[in-house]
């Protein structure tokens, strides 16, 4: 327990330096965090947003204008956060555009299909976003939000319900909670929520895996101006297993859709519910990827999951870390060079459900869906690392980074390695002296495409005889 309070102590002075930083820090009148979905935007915003968006090309004195260089890389830094049907939050802000904490929380769009819920239709109230400045009940700064919508495949009703409310002259702290009973997925990073709702309907492949969410959370977020974010969240949980109710899709004549695991499985049985209690701890460094140099940028992001009986009604305890880096090297104009490495580790016994697996899209894009680790349910141990270089165009007014709106080539390496580490695993770093680079899978490809569609062909590097895989997407891996 020692170290969860020094973590937790770590976590709020961060944010308490974070809020003292944003007091002194330029004025917000280019807002990094504010994150508007495009499907929420006013009608005169969207019809004025694509002349905005593609500026007539400046004049030699222009382009020497620090003014324009500013603007240039806040257009750049907006397309690269607006790349793709879900990651650029077209419809809602979901888990991509939004804090990580918000993952805690269930986060399937309010119109959606899958093999659990089949249709699914209902109307959404979005959280703040760094951005939404109500009066509700003539309250300064109070933001209700929800969810309500009716699963016809699990022919019931579900909801979201909660309050948020700014605090602070800057509104760079936000307080909110609120209860819940709706589907879920941990597996929304794997592939978009809208992408797969579309791969779903029309050809019958449904990658993510769903469960059940029940129960209530607390939540408080932290900011400075442009470069940090932070947050913890409480959340009591009674997550339940849920079985495919639908086997409908308009093409093709065989069921591809995959059986949807238990939440947990005991000695080979299926388990219905189970309870976790925790806290859910998120950070950020650059998590809307501000062009920090004039070629480069990165962002490191971590969430830990604590689960304790401690904290309330529990049936399990265990610590779960989870570490994200990104970088994007602009290394000619209109070539970029992109980098993501994640890690993982879960300390104490987790459920089936919170534990690692790699292979299929957004991870080894050449291996089986979740075929990783080999002979194992799951991973509590796991690197990933996704390399990806992107020929296109590049202009003056981006700056010579790639114009995402024009066709790219790609091409990419996938490696990864997780494995269930049985020993003593007190520490996160327990059991990775299991790693080398001989263990590791990896998937090698190209791929031609625009910021709304792609096509990637991707082969299996370890084992070459394998035919290669073929994935259209709306979404970028990373």
């Amino acid at each position: 327990m020692t170290k969860r309070v020094l973590f937790l102590f770590l976590c709020f002075f961060v944010a308490g330096t974070s809020l003292l930083m944003a007091q002194s820090e330029p004025d917000e009148t280019d807002d990094p965090f504010k994150n508007s979905p495009f499907f929420s935007k006013p009608i005169d915003e969207l019809i004025g947003n694509e002349k905005r968006d593609q500026p007539e090309e400046p004049d030699e004195e222009e382009k020497d204008d620090e003014g324009y260089q500013h603007r240039a890389k806040t257009r750049y830094v907006t397309r690269i956060n607006n790349e793709g049907l879900d990651f650029g939050g077209f419809f809602e802000s979901g888990p991509y555009t939004s804090n990580e904490l918000y993952a805690a929380y269930p986060i399937l769009p309010m119109v959606h299909f899958n093999r659990v819920d089949g249709v699914f239709l209902g109307i959404r109230e979005e959280r703040m976003q760094w951005y939404s400045y109500n009066h509700f009940f003539d309250i300064v700064n109070l933001h209700p939000t929800g969810m309500i919508g009716y699963s016809f495949g699990q022919d019931e009703w579900q909801y979201e319900a909660g309050l948020e409310r700014y605090f602070g002259h800057k509104k760079h702290l936000i307080l909110g909670g609120g209860i819940y009973n709706a589907t879920s997925t941990d597996d929304y990073w794997r592939m978009g929520l809208m992408e797969t709702s579309l791969s779903a309907v029309f050809a019958g492949y449904d990658y993510l895996d769903y469960y059940k969410q029940e129960g209530w959370g607390l939540y408080a977020l932290a900011r400075t101006t442009n470069y940090f974010e932070g947050g913890v969240s409480f959340n009591q949980n009674t997550f339940s297993s849920l079985e495919q109710s639908t086997d409908y899709h308009m093409f093709g004549k065989n069921d591809f859709y995959r059986p949807n695991p238990a939440v947990d499985y005991f000695f080979g049985t299926p388990v219905d519910s189970i309870d976790v209690a925790g806290l859910t701890l998120s950070a950020a460094f650059n998590p809307k990827h501000i062009i920090l140099l004039p070629r480069f940028t990165f962002s490191l992001s971590g969430v830990m999951e604590i689960a304790d009986p401690e904290y309330g009604i529990s049936d399990y305890t265990y610590t779960k870390y989870l570490t994200e880096f990104i970088s994007y090297l602009n290394f000619e104009p209109g070539a970029v060079l992109k980098y993501r490495l994640r890690a993982g580790s879960i300390t104490g016994e987790a459920p089936e459900m919170k534990e690692f697996h790699l292979g299929g899209p957004g991870s080894l894009r050449a291996q089986p869906y979740k075929s990783l680790p080999l002979n194992s349910d799951g991973g509590n141990k796991m690197l990933l690392s996704n390399a990806e270089i992107q020929f296109g165009s590049g202009g003056y007014w981006n700056d010579g980074w790639i114009d995402l709106d024009d066709f790219y080539l790609s091409f990419f390496l996938d490696s990864g390695w997780t494995s269930y580490y049985s020993g003593e695993n007190e520490n996160p770093l327990d059991g990775f002296s299991e790693f080398s680079v001989s263990k590791m899978e990896h998937s090698g490809g190209i791929g031609l495409g625009t910021n709304s569609i792609r096509a990637e062909v991707a082969w299996d590097l370890n084992q070459t005889s394998r035919a290669p895989i073929l994935w259209i997407r709306f979404n970028p891996t990373f």
